[in-house]
């Protein structure tokens, strides 16, 4: 059995100062989709969830992503994301989500402190803890938009961010199979890749961005930017010679995100060729390596950073259903892989 849909309500006084003061509590399961490995969640799926439950606190003020949008002429955007990962949560997990509103007088950004707690062996786990950031983006297509609240007008944005641009010297190269929607890394001698990696221990990406990472008919929102985390990750552990497939194959190790952050300093439009970067940043005591995610746009012969953020990767192992999850310790392999000496590998 479902339990019934409530109706968005109406926005009213009273409810826009809940929207500010009260914290929302939510349940909610994870996405199907997101059991890429057993029936574990990925760190991208639990982003998923606890946007969802962000939407929620919007939708029980009487401002769901819908009335924004349609009749203020504003799109409900994540710029900020900073989340660590507590407990592993699986797709039947009834996932207690708050959603406590912290916004300071001072701040240009919705902010909202956010706990998801999950049950295990009859006692409540905590399993993320985030801060996400909100922004309300102007949409310029909608036509004689109603005024805001005055509370939240001052939220309101012409676009996510305003990057200065930096000159380089590299001229991009048309090399992308549009077929394929793969794109090209440093490997396929991409110029501009390669000047931004310089002498780094880095990876590089060029891709297309597809419609279906974006909203609002305009541009890329923050999941396509997670998508993007997730996707250069699996894209260079392959490029090391330590594929998520092989590692699952021969080792039973599988990868685990221990914390993540990402913000957006700019905007990425509907088919732009996106540049990202992966840069190993530390490995901590052979168990957990944090990379540093960058992404570029090239605009009038200048390079626009447009996202940055970090991932804490491991790998964790689980011999029979009794025991816990556990962190592996990487062997010469992959410590090899991860300082950049098999680069030769592939």
């Amino acid at each position: 059995m479902t339990s019934p849909i409530s109706p968005v309500p109406e926005a009213t006084e009273q409810a826009l100062n809940d929207f500010f003061d009260v914290t929302t509590r939510i349940s909610l399961r994870p996405s199907y989709e997101g059991g890429n490995i057993s029936t574990t969640i990925g760190f991208k799926h639990v982003h998923y969830l606890i946007e969802a439950a962000v939407l929620e606190h919007f939708r029980a003020a009487g401002l769901g992503a819908t009335t924004l949008y349609v009749e203020y002429g504003v799109g409900f955007d994540v710029v900020s994301v900073d989340t660590r990962l507590h407990t592993v949560l699986t797709l039947d997990d009834d996932v207690a989500v708050e959603v406590k509103p912290v916004t300071k007088d001072t701040d240009d950004r919705l902010r909202f402190a956010i706990t998801a707690t999950v049950q295990r062996d009859g006692a409540p786990r905590k399993a993320a803890t985030t801060t996400f950031e909100v922004a309300l983006r102007a949409i310029e297509h909608v036509e004689d938009p109603k005024p805001l609240p005055e509370r939240l007008a001052r939220f309101v944005v012409p676009r996510l961010g305003a990057a200065t641009p930096k000159k380089i010297a590299a001229v991009p190269v048309d090399n992308i199979d549009l077929s394929a929607q793969r794109g090209v890394t440093t490997r396929s001698g991409d110029p501009v890749l390669a000047e931004i990696i310089g002498d780094d221990n880095a990876f590089g990406w060029k891709w297309r961005v597809p419609y279906f990472y974006c909203h609002f008919t305009s541009h890329m929102q923050m999941s396509g930017f997670l998508r993007q985390m997730e996707e250069v990750l699996h894209l260079f552990v392959a490029d090391r010679g330590i594929a998520i497939h092989r590692l699952l194959d021969e080792r039973n190790w599988i990868p685990v995100v221990t914390k993540s952050d990402l913000r957006l300093t700019d905007e990425v439009r509907i088919e732009d060729e996106l540049y990202t970067v992966f840069t190993i940043e530390d490995v901590f005591k052979a168990i957990l390596f944090t990379a540093r995610m960058d992404c570029y746009v090239m605009r009038d012969g200048a390079l626009v950073q447009v996202a940055t953020g970090h991932i804490t990767h491991g790998y964790v192992t689980k011999e029979s259903p009794e025991r816990d999850w556990s962190l592996v310790t990487f062997d010469e392999e992959v410590l090899a892989a991860l300082g950049g000496k098999n680069l030769d590998a592939n």
